[in-house]
């Protein structure tokens, strides 16, 4: 606990009744599973809460809700908008139903639903005000034997119906907990009504967070743990849906969903966990980016992604970056724009990322193979106090030369930074293309199937 000078001790105190006082009400839910013979057919929501002085909440709720009822008045808007209206500062409640199906085809509509589990965005179950205003959210999962609910909306903290976009809402029928542990530094925890279903994806994301654990250095001693929540369909078909807002990844998925599609953001997500706090957007090209690249580079050399797979995730962060309004922001313009443009906070990581592998190539050019920068970066610190000055030495201590004036020209200054067509070695292709707008995105393919 943060130490409180005694002397602002009673002012706090004292200030509470006020600070709660203009708190807005808090928005209260209970789900109940709609069951038929035992299955699930639909998902029964209330909200309690109260209006306002005006006698009005509005709230948004996509798609297409069942058996709507108010306490008070509902008056219906367009895209998805209902007024509640009572009394001012009157109770009221919202009660109604959603079904969905398991198609894959209704992301941010309707739930995704089968007879023995619902999987859902929060901000898509539950009906919610949207005026981006902070309010306290609680939810009562009402279940019959046999089931479980789980939810990532935060019970400690007032949110927005923004910031709920990707938290998880998850209900199943025999719930099982498949764990692993993830090195020393944590355990993932993969809830899920069809484990064997789900072990293929759980044995790929335990591989791989073990070795983003175990790259996140010696000296670190963070601990994390990291739960999935997973909803095999059972259909056909490569396709899948996930969702995380960093902490934790909602999973619904097609018989053959392509893995490494899924667990890409998971290594991002649980690197970022891992990593110093609080971020320092002035070092996160290095903390956040070239660590980033260690993790990769590890993933590969231990074959616990294929080259081809590598290929795809470098594809899609190449494309992110060259796509980004910020991809030739300063650092400075990082350290700037961090909280007021939340887009930028990904450019350090696909800048860092991407220098990474232009480092690595021009050492081991420089070097014969005989370096690389995987061990260059597994001997430095996993957050040094001058990361710049920290790199530099430690590239020309491995006989990489200065590359002092890379930093200034691409963490420094922001140049767009463009890989040559071999950085990335055998079986991956980097190639550049000019999008519909006319700037020049970087492309990464497979070109060949071998194992690393």
């Amino acid at each position: 606990m943060a130490h409180v000078p005694r002397k602002f001790v009673l002012a706090t105190f004292l200030a509470l009744p006020a600070a709660r006082a203009a708190e807005p009400p808090v928005l209260h839910y209970t789900v109940t599973p709609v069951l038929a013979h035992g299955d699930l057919t639909a998902v029964a929501v209330e909200l309690r809460t109260h209006v306002d002085a005006s006698g009005a909440l509005e709230v948004v709720m996509r798609g297409q809700p069942l058996h709507l009822s108010s306490s008070g008045r509902v008056d219906a808007g367009s895209d998805g908008k209902l007024t509640l209206r009572a009394a001012p500062n009157a109770e009221v409640t919202l009660s109604y139903e959603r079904r969905g199906d398991a198609t894959l085809d209704s992301w941010d509509v309707e739930p995704y639903m089968a007879a023995g589990w619902m999987q859902s965005p929060c901000s898509t179950l539950l009906a919610m005000p949207d005026d981006a205003v902070p309010r306290r959210v609680e939810l009562d999962w009402k279940l019959p034997a046999h089931w479980r609910g789980f939810s990532t909306v935060p019970a400690e903290r007032a949110v927005t119906r923004s910031d709920q976009g990707n938290s998880a809402c998850f209900m199943g029928r025999d719930v099982v907990d498949v764990t692993r542990r993830l090195g020393n530094r944590g355990t993932l925890h993969a809830y899920t009504t069809d484990a064997k279903a789900a072990s293929a994806l759980i044995d790929l994301t335990a591989r791989s967070l073990t070795v983003v654990a175990n790259t996140s250095g010696p000296g670190n001693t963070a601990h994390a743990d990291y739960p999935m929540y997973i909803a095999p369909t059972g259909l056909p078909g490569d396709n899948s849906a996930g969702w995380s807002s960093g902490h934790f990844m909602a999973v619904v998925m097609a018989r053959d969903a392509i893995l490494p599609r899924i667990v890409g953001p998971i290594i991002s997500d649980y690197a970022g966990m891992l990593a110093p706090k609080p971020v320092d957007p002035a070092t996160a090209w290095y903390t956040q980016g070239l660590r980033s690249y260690l993790v990769v580079s590890d993933l590969l050399s231990t074959g616990t992604v294929s080259r081809s797979d590598l290929a795809s995730y470098l594809d899609n962060l190449s494309g992110q970056y060259g796509n980004s309004p910020f991809r030739r922001a300063s650092n400075a313009q990082v350290v700037s724009d961090w909280d007021r443009a939340r887009d930028i906070q990904s450019v350090p990581l696909q800048r860092g990322l991407l220098f990474g592998w232009l480092l690595d190539a021009n050492l081991r050019q420089a070097t014969g193979g005989k370096a690389c920068m995987a061990d260059v970066l597994r001997r430095m610190d996993p957050s040094p106090a001058d990361p710049a000055t920290a790199l530099a030495a430690a590239v020309k201590a491995a006989g990489g030369g200065d590359i002092a004036p890379l930093v200034d020209r691409y963490v420094v200054r922001g140049e767009l930074l463009q890989l040559p067509p071999g950085a990335l070695g055998p079986c991956m292709a980097v190639s550049t293309q000019a999008d519909m707008a006319g700037w020049e995105v970087q492309r990464v393919s497979d070109t060949c199937t071998a194992s690393p």
